[in-house]
């Protein structure tokens, strides 16, 4: 596995009348690794969206 390397963002925020600080870490991929997740998070989408459009057919059908 290819090591991933991270963009940090910091922001300081008041809430309740406390500074809070916020962190957030981005991943930073290369052009390969970005177009590899990208197919990965298509593919986990079309298997939920098929899952529940073959649930609401089988609804339809039944009613």
């Amino acid at each position: 596995m290819e090591h991933i390397r991270y963009k940090k963002e910091t922001e300081v925020v008041t809430f309740q009348g406390k500074e809070i600080t916020l962190e957030n870490l981005s991943p930073v991929f290369t052009p390969g690794q970005e177009a590899a997740k990208r197919r990965e998070l298509e593919q986990q989408l079309y298997e939920v969206f098929r899952k529940y459009a073959d649930k609401r057919q089988s609804e339809e059908a039944g009613a």
